[in-house]
């Protein structure tokens, strides 16, 4: 095994160790599911956490208020008699954690439920009278400062208020229709419209409150129940029931098995986007583009009516082990009802991949490599590894002679810690990657081991923004440390600094008869070869280009879970040689940027827009429109920022013959994107400032030269 791999894998299994060893992990467990599920996880979280919080009565109360947050955001659904039952249970769930059965779930549960009830009986008399839409009225759209209804009455003004809120939409949406009919067509009134649109609200409303009531079931409020309580430890500690598991490892390995078709939603039912030529669902000549899927069938059991169901709920059912079947209740374009049987079939994510391009300006050619994530094969031998990719690619662009590399992390939320290690290698002579350092203090540290081989040695810029997260962290602070390249992008990166390991319920409790879920817990923190953690405060790059959600609370450092920021011993490392001066390339940056007012001016619509998530909503016509024209034309006006007017001359490389037509097709949109893009375009003009500031050599004289 790489001695990189063994560190890692030894480092992360420690913990485990511990807990298998643990005497009151292995006591047998109580008859009830559910408690099972909760005591192990409040063992789990005690035992191998990297900085448990005690779970004391002030741990109950942030569970308490944080599980009703979950179940009812809106704060819609429980009354304040509701609460005033609840609140018992503030300071006892602790013990529920810990050793006593479940109470507080079972409890909360059943009133969720009979409120709900509740709310669909009385749905249609809601509905009855006509909705003014030119009285002065809004809705409050932070929750935060909403508080619970004081008894049925005021309830049901908040839902009618709801159901106005969703009816406004839609009686807008029929007026643009009236607009846009032909002259042949009878037009009809706004009094007739507005009552398409109430009934329109009423209806997807009620399919939501079904949805909830008989599609929802206990076990998906349980998982939620158990995911805030790990949620508490900190925010990337979480609980996966059996299918939602399945899930991630999909989208960490880019691969997945399932049917071959995009699902879409339209007015509360799920339908095909569209259908993928070559896939299981294209072989079976049956499954077209805006089918509507009433059922989805596992086998011979029985079917699931998914009418109402949200998109990953139904691609959840849709999905499958390999040569499994799945069978979809399907009404055609024409209104037929058929059935349709599809095998699964391994459905490789090409856009998930590493891929590359050439970007001609002048004399001047630079190599662009596009990651979305640092994926892994996840124990398949034939599966992708990106660290592998990005070393092809790099050898593709070297082929063609390029003067310098972008590496574009945009929106690469991270993958595996192993992938992000073999790629600094891919840039660096030798030396330290990242710091690990477990809950007892202990650190270790993840090295290059490649005997000293750097792949490329030419100009680096790495691209990031405020969704760059943990792995992409890890490779732009290293890529920075050691001076080897240039971070170009928002403010700061998301700052994930931590390290979480899966660990199945069932291996704990050593019943490998019962899935009961895993957990992936935060056992370690990530740091910099500097000493300081890339938790909380991200990577600041060296050149800033804040992106379009810069002002949106989501980064880490606004989340109330999330673990501190804090620094560790720096390592020895010998940084890169042959680097621009830092000064004289800021300068040359801002000279370009400024001159434009684009840093400005993405900054100001990025808090513009982020203060009207919280704003109320008019309820008046006029007033809702001439908000939403106003968010609309500073919502544009924001995009158009990232887009130039010039194409640049880009060239996709080594693209694969036999692909399908489905990714030729998202190559070429990718391609014809990259053309426009102005953060790609100001990324190439670094790359050109290093070259002048460090002598103007091709990375070909410059492989022996540092």
């Amino acid at each position: 095994m790489n001695t990189t791999k063994s560190v890692f894998f030894t480092a992360l299994c420690l913990p485990i160790v511990l807990l298998l060893c643990s005497s009151d992990v292995s006591k047998a467990p109580v008859d009830d599911r559910y408690d099972r599920i909760l005591h192990t996880v409040g063992q789990l979280l005690e035992q191998g956490h990297y900085s448990p919080q005690a779970l004391n009565d002030q741990f109950s109360a942030k569970i308490y208020n944080e599980y009703l947050k979950e179940l009812d955001p809106e704060k819609v659904i429980f009354q304040q008699a509701d609460l005033k039952e609840f609140s018992k249970y503030n300071s006892l769930i602790d013990d529920e954690i810990r050793q006593t059965p479940v109470e507080f779930f079972y409890k909360v549960n059943e009133r969720y439920k009979q409120r709900l009830n509740e709310i669909k009986t009385n749905l249609p008399n809601l509905a009855k009278k006509a909705f003014d839409f030119t009285e002065a009225d809004s809705i409050v759209t932070d929750y935060d400062k909403r508080t619970f209804a004081n008894n049925a009455k005021t309830q049901q003004e908040q839902w009618q208020k709801k159901l106005k809120f969703m009816a406004l939409e839609k009686f807008i949406d029929l007026q643009d229709q009236r607009e846009k009919a032909t002259a042949e067509t009878p037009k009809e009134t706004d009094a007739a419209l507005e009552i398409q649109a109430r009934e329109f609200a009423k209806t997807t409303l009620d399919k939501s409150l079904d949805r909830l009531i008989n599609k929802t079931s206990d076990d998906d409020r349980f998982s939620m129940f158990v995911t805030t309580i790990t949620n508490t430890m900190d925010p990337h500690t979480d609980f996966f029931m059996p299918v939602e598991k399945r899930s991630w490892d999909e989208r960490l390995s880019g691969k997945f098995y399932g049917i071959g078709a995009l699902i879409g939603e339209e007015n509360g039912y799920l339908k095909i986007a569209t259908v993928s030529q070559g896939g299981p669902a294209w072989k079976t000549t049956e499954v077209n583009d805006g089918d509507i899927i009433l059922k989805i069938g596992e086998g011979d059991k029985a079917p699931v009516d998914v009418v109402g169901y949200d998109i990953p709920d139904g691609v959840k059912l849709i999905r499958g082990d390999k040569g499994t079947t799945v069978k979809l209740t399907l009404k055609k374009v024409d209104g037929t009802i058929k059935v349709v049987p599809i095998v699964r079939e391994e459905l490789k994510l090409e856009e998930t991949f590493a891929k590359s391009c050439t970007i001609k300006d002048g004399n001047q050619k630079t190599g662009y490599i596009y990651l979305p994530k640092f994926y892994t094969p996840m124990g398949d031998e034939g599966g992708r590894s990106c660290a592998a990719d990005v070393a092809k690619e790099v050898a593709k662009l070297q082929a063609e002679n390029v003067d310098g590399i972008v590496i574009d992390l945009r929106d690469n939320g991270g993958g595996s810690l192993y992938e992000v290690v073999q790629m600094v290698g891919l840039f660096i002579p030798d030396g330290p990657v990242v710091q690990v350092k477990n809950g007892d203090g202990r650190s270790s540290f993840l090295p290059d081991e490649d005997n000293g081989k750097v792949l490329y040695s030419g100009p680096l810029v790495v691209m990031v923004n405020e969704f760059s997260a943990s792995a992409s962290e890890i490779f732009a602070a290293a890529i920075q440390d050691y001076q080897r390249g240039i971070i170009v992008g928002s403010t700061s990166t998301y700052g994930k600094g931590t390290v979480q390991r899966p660990i199945p319920l069932s291996r704990l409790t050593r019943d490998e008869n019962t899935d009961l879920g895993t957990v992936h817990l935060t056992i370690q923190k990530y740091y910099r070869i500097n000493g300081a953690s890339t938790q909380l405060k991200g990577v600041v790059p060296d050149l800033v280009l804040p992106g379009y959600y810069e002002s949106y609370k989501f980064r880490e450092k606004d989340n109330k879970t999330a673990l501190a920021w804090d620094e560790i011993r720096k390592l020895s490392y010998k940084p890169w040689a042959k680097t621009p001066n830092m000064d004289a390339l800021r300068k040359r940056f801002h000279n370009r940027i400024d001159s434009t007012g684009l840093v400005e001016k993405v900054q100001q619509n990025s808090a513009w827009l982020s203060a009207q998530q919280d704003a109320p909503l008019d309820l008046n016509l006029q007033k809702y429109k001439e908000k939403e024209k106003a968010v609309n034309a500073r919502a544009k006006q924001a995009r158009e920022l990232f887009v130039m007017n010039k194409e640049m001359d880009v060239v996709r490389v080594g693209e694969d013959p036999s692909a399908s037509a489905t990714s030729a097709a998202f190559n070429t949109r990718w391609v014809n994107f990259l053309k426009k893009d102005r953060y790609l375009y100001e990324a190439t003009k670094v790359v050109g400032d290093v070259l002048e500031l460090t002598g103007g050599k091709s990375p070909l004289s410059m492989k022996n030269d540092r």
